[in-house]
């Protein structure tokens, strides 16, 4: 799915960032909001890494938004 990319846990950030902008697409938002709603959720999840004993990984917060593009209207 993430081209590139062999990690699991990438495309388990990359299928949450899509449902997380799907669901804020069907309550109303705009697509923008969205892929904003699935960004804010990667930062969330590695900031809650960090404060309970995860690993940070950066790439994991832009796997989730990029999650965004497959519900994306244009």
């Amino acid at each position: 799915m993430l081209a590139g990319c062999s990690a699991p846990d990438k495309t388990t950030h990359f299928i949450a960032g899509a449902a997380v902008a799907h669901y804020v697409q069907h309550q109303g938002g705009t697509p923008l909001q969205a892929c904003a709603a699935s960004l804010a959720v990667g930062v969330a999840k590695e900031v809650a890494d960090g404060r309970f004993g995860g690993v940070v990984d950066r790439r994991d917060i832009w796997a989730t938004g990029a999650g965004c593009v497959l519900t994306y209207r244009f």
